[in-house]
């Protein structure tokens, strides 16, 4: 018998191994995790020829559709945590217990991906410019920072995993905007959010749970001045079955879901727009509040919109990760809120918002500038004027114009994080200004 276990052993490994394979042709390939068809490639078609490439989709195509992928990614998921504490997902961390953290948030929990002063710089000054658009509009403004997980609960990070020195890109930031007017809230030194004894973000989910959405949002509330209901003064029950975003990740097939608070009232509202979940792209609502809201928002906005919803006769949440003009003219809010989450700081400097450039005095001392690439695209009422600048010409703290005949803006300064390159963004009217005398100044 002892002679035969190799054999008997090469064989159940070799149907192990078929399994994914095979198993297409038996149970059929797997379901797509973001609901896509099953498109096979084709070696050969009339229109393209040969498909020189046919291996290479073909390999693709089996990598995410093999058969029992999900019970098998399951089941490699469990191995690898529950016996060595460790993720077999990249986009997934294993910390400690039963808690589970986004990778993505890594590089601001080590400290690597911290922004020049530069970038700095931009970031608050694109912060600056919305805020002067929505006084000069009567629109109250504020911005949000929503936390990553593990900025408030370190100490369930794994211990291979070791926190960077320093301050973060938050941190940093908070102290930026707090010399400027800038109406904002920073949910990473909120008091109620720092509370050792409390946890109000989920163990198997990136986001806060809806304990956590009713504190972040009644804090929003009050601080533009909007009267709302205090639901964490309701009763509060606790109702299982919130399946963590985190969770389906590590363990598609083997969810077990956690608890999470509802309270005995619960917001009041209705949507406008067709919407499959809170997570959708732009999503309108209707409740008996007063007073318009635009929201722009990322997935951690998403729990909150209800609350957000609830005080305004109507409300405008979109995913944009900058405001547009567009959303202003045909929605003319009274309140604008931004909410950022902090692996999304860098956006800030990064994605400029579409808002018109504002009218400044050119300065005696502003010096020209060549820019190569200088473009002016129009769309629609508007001219759209960017450009990529010289980086001896800037100072970190350097103010962009642009000047138009007798006319000078100021433009949204844009960083690129992957080059180190400068450069700018400005959204001129049409009507008062010419593509054809368009020079660029530094102050």
């Amino acid at each position: 018998m002892r002679k035969h276990l190799p054999t008997v052993f090469f064989i159940v490994f070799l149907i192990i191994l078929l399994v994914p394979s095979l198993g297409m042709f038996i149970w059929g390939p797997s379901e797509s995790e973001n609901g896509e068809e099953l498109v096979m490639p084709v070696i050969y078609s009339e229109e393209e020829g040969l498909n020189r490439n046919y291996l290479q989709e073909l390999g693709a195509v089996f990598e995410s559709r093999f058969a029992l992928r999900k019970q098998l990614v399951t089941a490699y998921s469990m191995i690898t945590g529950r016996l060595f504490g460790t993720s077999s997902q990249s986009g997934v961390i294993a910390g400690k217990g039963d808690w589970l953290f986004f990778s993505d948030t890594l590089p601001d929990y080590q400290r690597t991906n911290i922004l020049t002063d530069r970038q700095y710089h931009n970031a608050v000054r694109h912060l600056e410019l919305i805020n002067e658009y929505c006084e000069n509009n009567e629109i109250e403004f504020l911005f949000v920072i929503a936390p990553n997980k593990n900025t408030l609960y370190p100490e369930y990070m794994p211990y291979y995993l070791l926190p960077g020195e320093g301050p973060s890109n938050r941190q940093t930031l908070d102290a930026l905007l707090n010399e400027t007017s800038v109406n904002y809230i920073d949910f990473g030194t909120y008091d109620t959010f720092t509370d050792p004894d409390a946890v109000y973000y989920f163990h198997r989910d990136s986001h806060w749970n809806n304990t956590g959405s009713a504190i972040a949002s009644g804090a929003m509330l009050s601080l533009i001045g909007v009267d709302h209901h205090d639901y964490l003064s309701e009763v509060v029950h606790q109702v299982d079955g919130h399946e963590g975003d985190l969770e389906q990740m590590i363990y598609p097939e083997a969810v077990s879901g956690e608890s999470d608070t509802r309270f005995a009232i619960m917001p009041a509202f209705n949507y406008v727009n067709e919407v499959e979940s809170n997570f959708d792209f732009r999503i309108e609502t209707t409740a008996g509040g007063s007073g318009s809201l635009l929201m722009y928002r990322d997935s951690f906005g998403s729990g909150i919109l209800p609350y957000m919803a609830e005080p305004f006769a109507h409300a405008f949440f979109s995913r944009s990760n900058a405001c547009q003009i567009n959303d202003f003219t045909s929605f003319a809010p009274d309140y604008l809120v931004m909410e950022k989450a902090e692996r999304f700081i860098s956006q800030l400097c990064t994605s400029p918002s579409r808002l018109p450039a504002p009218l400044r005095v050119l300065p005696q001392d502003a010096v020209p500038v060549s820019v190569s690439d200088l473009n002016a695209a129009e769309a629609g009422d508007y001219i759209t004027v960017t450009g990529t600048l010289p980086s001896e010409a800037l100072e970190s703290d350097s103010v962009i114009l642009i000047v138009s005949g007798d006319l000078c803006f100021e433009a949204y300064p844009v960083s690129d994080l992957a080059t180190g390159a400068e450069g700018f963004q400005a959204l001129l009217e049409k009507n008062s200004v010419s593509t054809d005398n368009i020079m660029v100044f530094i102050v």
